[in-house]
C-alpha cells in the first residue's frame, strides 16, 4: 500500500458524533429518569422529605403548649404520676394555708384514691402571652356535661433535639377550706392523715385533682367520706355535714331531757336558759311540770359553724298562787333550740331557748274534737258548783269588791255551738264556745244577782303523749 494513499484517509477522517437523546430513544436505549436504580433514588429522598416533615410537624405540636396540656390531661385521665408530675410546675398556693399537699407523693395518693371527672377533652384555643407564656383552653366532656377549662403554659428554657422547646403547666394549687366541730378526730386526705384543729375552719392546699377526704369518727360522730373534685376549681369548701353515732343521737338526747328536767325546777316565770316564761301579775310560788315528751320531734342539725344544735317543740304547764291562796294554772308551749357541746365522750347542753318558724307539728290522732269538748264540758260544770267569786282554771268572774256567799248556775249547752282548733307551732288545743253563767252572791250583806263578766270561754288543752289534758279555762269577751 503506497505512503500517499494512508496520508489522505488520515486526513479525511472524522470521529463518530455522539448519538442524540431522540437517537437513543430511536434506538430503544431508556432516558436517566427512567431508568430503576434513579427511580428508586429518587423515591427514597421523596419519602424522606415527607417523613422528615412529619416528624417535624409531630415534634412541633408535641412541644409546644397546647401539646404540653394535652399529654398532661391524657396522663391524669389514665393515673400516671410520672408522666403528669414531669409536665407540671407547682406554684405557691394564692393565699396563706394550714397544711399543703403538692407534691409529688401527694399527687401519686390523688390519681390512685380518684380521678378527674374526664371522659374526652379537645384543645379549643391557645392564646400566646409572650414567647414564654401562654394560656391553653380546652373542652372536656363529663359526666355532667361539657365543661370549660383554662390552664397556663410556661416555656422552661430547656429544649429537646436541641430544638424544640420545652414547655410546663404552671399548677396553682387548690385551697381546701375544711371544717371540723369540737370532738372531732381529724382527717384524712387521700390516705394521709392530717392534724387539724377541731371546732375550727383550717385550709389545705392540694393539687387541683380529684381528692377523697375521709373524716375520722368517734364515739360521737359518725366517720364521714367525702369527695371533691377540684380540677378546675381555685378555692373549694368541703361539703361535709356531720352526724351522730347511734350512742352520740342518744347522749344528746339524754343531755336535753336533762335539761328541761332542770328547767321544771326553776321557780321563776321567766326562767334563764330556758324557753318557758309566763306573764301572769300578783302572784308568786311557780312551779314547772312538763306535759308530754319534748323529744317527740327532736332534729339534730350543725349550723355552719359546725355546732350542732337540737330542735323540737316543748310542752309545760305552770301552778301557781293568788292571794287568797289558790292554784291557778296556765300553759308555756312552743318550738325550742338547744346549743349542744360535743366532747370525744358525751355531749353537754349549752342553753335552751324559744324558737319560731320550725316545721309544723301534726296533730295526733287520737286527739279528737269530741274527745276535748267532753273534757272542758265536764270541767264547766265543776265550775259551776265553786262558790268562788273568780275560781281559779274557771271563765266565770264576778266584778267587785267584798263579794261573799257566791253560788253560780250554768244556763244551756257551753258546748252546743263550740269549735276545736290546734295549732301546729304550739301544740295547743283551744275550745272556744259561749256560756251562760249567773251567780247570787252577797255584797256588803246585799244580797245581789248578776252574769258573768265574761260571756265566752277558751279551754286550752295539751296532748301528753298518750290523752288530752285540759290545763286552765279562761273567759274572754270575744
Amino acid at each position: 500500500m503506497s505512503t500517499e494513499v494512508e496520508t489522505k484517509q488520515s486526513a479525511n477522517y472524522e470521529p463518530a458524533a455522539t448519538p442524540s437523546i431522540g437517537a437513543r430513544l430511536s434506538t430503544g436505549q431508556p432516558a436517566l429518569w427512567h431508568r430503576r436504580r434513579y427511580q428508586i433514588a429518587a423515591g427514597a429522598v421523596a419519602v424522606a422529605l415527607i417523613a422528615a416533615f412529619a416528624v417535624n410537624n409531630f415534634l412541633a405540636r408535641q412541644y409546644s403548649p397546647a401539646g404540653a396540656v394535652t399529654q398532661y390531661l391524657s396522663a391524669v385521665q389514665k393515673g400516671d404520676t410520672t408522666a403528669a408530675w414531669s409536665l407540671i410546675e407547682v406554684s405557691a398556693p394564692t393565699s396563706t394555708v394550714d397544711v399543703t399537699l403538692t407534691d409529688r407523693a401527694a399527687m401519686s395518693a390523688a390519681l390512685a384514691s380518684a380521678k378527674p371527672d374526664i371522659k374526652s377533652f379537645a384543645i379549643t384555643q391557645t392564646a400566646n402571652a409572650d414567647a414564654s407564656m401562654a394560656a391553653v383552653n380546652f373542652s372536656y366532656e363529663t359526666a355532667h356535661g361539657t365543661k370549660q377549662g383554662t390552664l397556663a403554659v410556661q416555656r422552661s428554657g430547656a429544649t429537646s433535639f436541641g430544638f424544640y422547646p420545652l414547655w410546663h403547666l404552671v399548677i396553682t394549687p387548690v385551697v381546701l377550706q375544711i371544717g371540723l366541730p369540737k370532738g372531732s378526730a381529724g382527717v384524712t386526705i387521700d390516705g394521709k392523715s392530717i392534724a387539724l384543729p377541731d371546732g375550727a375552719k383550717s385550709t389545705v392546699a392540694v393539687l387541683p385533682l380529684a381528692h377523697k377526704i375521709q373524716f375520722n369518727g368517734t364515739q360521737m360522730l359518725e366517720a364521714q367520706t367525702v369527695s371533691v373534685d377540684a380540677f378546675t376549681s381555685q378555692q373549694q369548701t368541703v361539703p361535709y355535714q356531720p352526724k351522730f353515732t347511734s350512742a352520740g343521737l342518744d347522749a344528746a338526747k339524754a343531755a336535753i331531757k336533762a335539761a328541761f328536767d332542770a328547767c321544771t325546777k326553776l321557780t321563776s316565770f321567766s326562767p334563764q336558759g330556758c324557753p318557758q316564761s309566763n306573764d301572769a301579775y300578783f302572784v308568786n310560788s311557780p312551779q314547772w311540770q312538763l306535759v308530754g315528751d319534748p323529744l317527740q320531734d327532736l332534729t339534730i342539725s350543725f349550723d355552719p359553724d359546725l355546732n350542732p344544735h337540737g330542735t323540737g317543740h316543748y310542752q309545760m304547764e305552770i301552778a301557781y298562787q293568788d292571794g287568797a291562796p289558790r292554784t291557778h294554772h296556765d300553759l308555756s308551749s312552743g318550738g325550742y333550740t338547744t346549743r349542744l357541746v360535743l366532747a370525744a365522750g358525751g355531749v353537754a347542753v349549752g342553753s335552751i331557748s324559744d324558737a319560731q318558724g320550725l316545721p309544723a307539728l301534726q296533730r295526733p290522732a287520737g286527739a279528737s274534737d269530741q274527745t276535748a269538748k267532753d273534757l272542758v264540758s265536764k270541767a264547766l260544770q265543776q265550775c259551776a258548783a265553786q262558790q268562788l267569786q273568780s275560781p281559779p282554771d274557771c271563765p266565770q268572774n264576778i266584778i267587785g269588791a267584798g263579794v261573799t256567799n257566791v253560788r253560780w248556775t250554768l244556763s244551756g249547752d257551753p258546748l252546743a255551738n263550740a269549735t276545736v282548733a290546734f295549732d301546729q307551732q304550739s301544740g295547743v288545743f283551744t275550745v272556744h264556745g259561749s256560756f251562760a253563767m249567773s251567780a247570787s252572791y252577797d255584797w256588803l250583806g246585799i244580797a245581789e244577782n248578776d252574769k258573768s263578766f265574761y260571756a265566752n270561754y277558751n279551754g286550752l288543752l295539751l296532748w301528753d303523749g298518750q290523752a288530752l289534758v285540759l290545763i286552765t279555762i279562761q273567759g274572754t269577751n270575744s
